[in-house]
């Protein structure tokens, strides 16, 4: 480790950080009290937004033959309309039969020509790795969103059986696959527009908790941040950044002083060696769905969006703390998938991450 790495007792405690190490060739630092700013619970509330809720449904898969050609669709049945339309078809295997079948979260370029999707072993692995993906050149000269929606699949699968194509390995020099390391669910990689830096949640929903940074060209972590909300509070499991750098999560209340069900969101900054966030206080009563899959941030429309299987409902940014009913919208739709997460470039198309099989699908319009 470089001297110019180690912290003094008196730097250490002025900046509550207890010091950087070398672990894995990933700097770690460790922060000290509670970095959830203190709140009186007598003066939290809730908007009373309309119950959109979807309870937990058996997924089911968009096709019969996993090289498909054509895009499959989902669309509204409630609330906010909007429909989604396949746009890419992910691998599903590599190496084996469906290694690549557990896709957890997504991170979109502003300009939509770079994906990261990270992928657990299995469903419930804490380990995995990121994928990034040259959407831009995949698109313009192998077809994969027009003409040849399955050359992407096919040409992981024909590597997986020992049989690739030129054809293939020009579309595999567009895909970087990074090394496997500890993930957590895998549910928050994010990106903070603000500085390009890639963040996920290395320990979600626990009360001594992390976060780590990416870098965007060996796609592996390089920091960590360890922390502890408070004592009481455990850390979500999704991660997004507005385009001021501010970061956000969320969870669902479990009762007591805040209405069971509830959403409760937190704001803060990740900065170089320490974090802090406080719990907005205003929530919404009622929660999207069973399971909280992702968040997510529109820059076009400067709302936070909170996902769940089925169910997606979103806020102003510039509204939090302050809501009314008719400013939270909600969509419910339809196809029974799993939803992994959504992503908005920046002329505000959305990009829904789904599974059974793993695919993007795009907003036929750009208002949601």
């Amino acid at each position: 480790m470089r001297k110019a790495a180690l912290f003094t007792a008196f730097a250490a405690a002025a900046l509550f950080v207890g010091g950087t190490t070398t672990l894995a060739q990933a700097k770690t630092y460790t922060q000290h009290g509670s970095a959830l700013a203190n709140y009186n619970v007598n003066q939290y509330k809730t908007v009373k937004n309309q119950n959109m809720f979807v309870p937990r449904y058996a997924f089911k898969q968009s096709y019969s033959y996993i090289f498909q050609t054509t895009p499959t669709s989902i669309s509204s049945t409630k609330g906010k309309k909007v429909a989604f339309k396949s746009n890419v078809f992910l691998p599903v295997t590599y190496n084996k039969s469906a290694d690549w079948g557990n896709p957890q979260s997504e991170v979109l370029s502003k300009d939509g020509n770079t994906l990261y999707e990270l992928i657990t072993t299995s469903s419930q692995s804490t380990r995995g790795w990121i994928v990034r993906y040259n959407l831009g050149a995949l698109r313009s000269k192998f077809g994969i969103s027009t003409s040849h929606m399955d050359a992407l699949r096919r040409a992981t699968y024909d590597h997986s059986v020992g049989k690739m194509t030129s054809t293939d390995k020009a579309i595999m020099a567009n895909v970087k696959i990074g090394p496997t390391f500890n993930t957590g669910h895998g549910q928050s990689l994010a990106m903070n527009p603000k500085n390009g830096q890639l963040w996920f949640i290395g320990k979600p929903v626990a009360v001594k908790t992390n976060v780590q940074q990416v870098s965007t060209s060996s796609l592996k972590p390089v920091k960590q941040i360890n922390f502890t909300l408070k004592s009481t509070v455990t850390m979500g499991s999704n991660l997004t950044f507005d385009k001021n750098g501010n970061a956000y999560f969320f969870t669902y209340s479990n009762g007591g002083w805040s209405p069971k069900g509830a959403v409760k969101i937190y704001k803060g900054k990740i900065n170089s060696k320490s974090v802090k966030f406080h719990l907005v206080m205003q929530g919404l009563r009622y929660r999207p769905g069973t399971k909280p899959q992702a968040m997510a941030y529109n820059q076009k429309r400067n709302r936070l969006y909170f996902v769940s299987d089925s169910s997606i409902s979103s806020v102003p940014v510039s509204k939090l703390g302050k809501l009314k009913p008719s400013q939270v919208e909600a969509t419910n739709l339809n196809g029974q998938r799993e939803f992994e997460g959504i992503q908005f470039t920046s002329n505000g198309a959305g990009y829904l991450l789904v599974n059974r099989g793993a695919e993007l699908m795009q907003t036929t319009s750009n208002n949601f």
